[in-house]
């Protein structure tokens, strides 16, 4: 089955806040801790505030 696109699932009018995944593709880790690599990926949190 496939994804269900953002426009299906939010409506383009409306301002809404969705809480993101911090797990994405191919065990790449947007922030937080990554147990296997042991690695913390913290410091992007500030680049995302810097971008609201």
């Amino acid at each position: 089955m496939a994804r269900l696109s953002r426009a299906e699932i939010f409506d383009p009018s409306e301002i809404v806040a969705v809480h993101t995944i911090e797990w994405t593709v191919r065990r790449c880790y947007l922030l937080g801790d990554d147990h296997l690599t042991q690695k913390n990926f913290d410091h992007r949190k500030k680049w995302f505030e810097d971008k609201r």
